[in-house]
């Protein structure tokens, strides 16, 4: 998305951006996903050893591991920390996210937890006030965590989990029973060999119901402690243990075991069936406490803000590798036309008027999320020199962008992950019978296995209505509340104002729709907003996207961008909508919409 990179960032890796597009569609990469999905992951022994006794060694298989090992290698959650690219180095992160969704046969799930889980510790280390709090050994810890969650050697580089999820309380985290118990006199042993990094002062005990990345270095959860409310842990999932030996007894230098985890069992899920998620039994699991005691909440929502824009960026993921093979298909497939004459699907103005509806609401959805990821950006960097005119309509002052990322990594997993779904089954629903297919013969037109695991999106990290609930009340909060509206206000009044080289249609007014949506948000109980809050968040999310659409087409005076800003407007704002042309002509603008190109496309296709 050239609207939200530098010229400059544009220029240097762009290259880089496109060949990693080709090698996550190579045969090699196929393979592994094939393997995966075969392969699942299961327990040896049921969970327990020859004698009967609880061992819980999870297994993998070859491809899952080695799609693992080559999105460390690439750097996929690296590249948000280890490039000179500053605020862009989000979006660049994220793009290259997008392209790799389709083929990653979800290692990107613990790839998320590791980027949330690498802010987190970033933020603790690098703060002056938070940095100065730790002591030499969890300065030691979160050091050593930090640099393995951003290392690009996969024999080095650690995934983190994420466990808030228990049976009382689902989603709703208040309702927490793990406890942590600090007992620095029972720490013996380290997390590894190497590096003799010990294992925590905290002993945390209880159960947690669902558990993705099961197979990670490391996790971060809520527990609560003996002070009352919940905190945030950083544990090491294995620890050397001293005891191993090989086959012929002699001790083994290499020799790991769970850290106080037993995996009870592993989840039967409709989609994401190759990732590892699992009930686990915490015994005397040994963590440290990351922040305050008491301030878990607060912490863990680093790690849900990234975790939550990568849910955004999967799906439309997703849906770009979905409506690549749609379009791909309707090149080839030749269909009745009446009179014994056959036509390309690509010939056939109702198929392509489909596949130009997709195409529009992802290119809509892929601006809220890019968005999204560059607000992220700005608030880890300064920008070092201005942004485009385009890009600087779109950016708020430095003091509220963190109040801007409040809302828009909650507003993005709702407002695109939800109709993501929908989206992807139309695509697949393109190709007919062979899109209903698992086409693991030819990994390459598996949209059935896609959409599977596209549906956990809107699930995962906070379900649509949990989603909704958070943003009405970040929206309404006390304290940061107006500093939210304040932004949102600013963005939608610069973006109106922006003077590019599309026009605006007559009857487009989102400043006033605005307007009127935070009026009635300021004015209204947080209770009596909830029954509609659904409605205020795709509300919101009109505005914001129309907004988007139309710096978008300005940006460069694309007719595709100015096609696909009208008839959004036309759609939602109630524009009135222009006299349709011939049959040729609107065929001819499908296509532009559906193949990226401008004028007259029809001799190009």
């Amino acid at each position: 998305m050239m609207l939200f990179l530098s010229a400059e960032v544009a220029s240097k890796a762009g290259g880089e951006v496109s060949s990693f597009g080709q090698e996550v569609i190579s045969d090699q990469i196929f393979t592994w996903v094939t393997d995966s999905e075969h392969n699942k992951p299961y327990l040896k022994g049921s969970g327990r050893d020859a004698f009967g006794k609880w061992k819980g060694e999870l297994i993998t298989g070859e491809g899952w591991r080695s799609l693992q090992d080559f999105g460390l290698s690439k750097g996929m959650v690296a590249t948000g920390y280890d490039t000179p690219y500053g605020a862009f180095c989000r979006p660049l992160q994220f793009l290259r996210t997008h392209l790799w969704v389709g083929s990653c046969a979800n290692v990107g799930c613990p790839s998320a937890m590791q980027d949330g889980a690498a802010c987190l510790l970033r933020r603790h280390l690098s703060h002056p006030e938070l940095s100065a709090a730790l002591s030499a050994a969890e300065k030691k810890v979160f050091t050593d965590a930090y640099k393995r969650l951003t290392s690009r050697d996969p024999k080095h580089a650690w995934t983190s989990g994420q466990w808030m999820t228990e049976r009382t309380g689902g989603s709703d985290v208040s309702l927490t029973e793990t406890v942590a118990t600090y007992q620095p006199e029972g720490a013996n042993g380290f997390a590894s060999k190497q590096g003799q990094i010990p294992l925590g002062p905290w002993s945390i005990n209880g159960f947690k119901w669902f558990s993705s990345a099961t197979d990670s270095e490391m996790t971060v959860l809520l527990a609560r402690t003996a002070a009352g409310g919940l905190s945030t842990f950083l544990a090491p999932m294995r620890k050397h243990d001293p005891e191993a030996t090989t086959l012929t007894g002699e001790p083994k230098d290499d020799g790991r075991a769970l850290n106080g985890v037993r995996i009870q069992r592993l989840k039967n899920k409709f989609g994401t069936q190759s990732l590892p998620t699992a009930e686990l039994v915490l015994d005397n699991m040994r963590g440290w406490m990351v922040g305050r005691e008491g301030r878990g909440i607060h912490e863990i929502s680093t790690i849900l803000t990234l975790t939550r824009v990568h849910s955004a960026v999967a799906a439309v993921g997703g849906v770009g590798r979905g409506l690549g093979i749609a379009r791909a298909y309707a090149l080839v497939r030749d269909v009745g036309a009446g009179g014994r004459k056959r036509t390309r699907l690509v010939d056939s103005p109702l198929h392509m008027r489909t596949l130009a509806k997709i195409s529009a609401e992802y290119h809509r959805l892929m601006l809220v999320t890019f968005y999204t990821s560059y607000v992220l950006g700005v608030s880890e960097h300064s920008l070092d020199a201005r942004p485009s005119p385009a890009l600087d309509a779109l950016t708020p002052q430095k003091k509220l962008v963190e109040p801007l990322l409040r809302i828009m990594s909650q507003l993005a997993k709702a407002y695109v992950c939800k109709p993501s779904v929908a989206l992807l089954f139309s695509c697949m629903e393109a190709l007919g019978g062979v899109g209903y297919l698992v086409n693991e013969e030819q990994e390459y037109l598996n949209i059935s296995r896609i959409y599977r695991d596209t549906c956990v999106l809107p699930i995962w990290e906070g379900t649509t209505d949990v989603l909704c609930t958070d943003l009405v009340r970040a929206m309404k909060h006390a304290r940061g509340g107006a500093d939210s509206l304040a932004a949102l206000d600013e963005v939608v009044r610069k973006a109106w104002g922006f003077e590019g080289r599309a026009g605006r249609p007559a009857g487009w007014e989102p400043v006033e729709k605005w307007a009127a949506l935070k009026s009635k948000i300021e004015g209204t109980e947080q209770a009596d907003l909830m029954g509609e809050a659904r409605e205020v968040v795709w509300q919101l999310g009109d505005i914001l996207a129309s907004v988007l659409l139309y710096v978008d087409a300005g940006t460069d005076g694309n007719p595709v961008a100015k096609e696909v800003f009208v008839r959004f407007v036309e759609d939602k704002f109630g524009v009135e909508r222009r006299a349709r042309g011939s049959t040729e002509d609107e065929l001819n603008k499908d296509l532009g919409i559906v193949y990226g190109h401008g004028g007259d496309v029809a001799a190009k296709l």
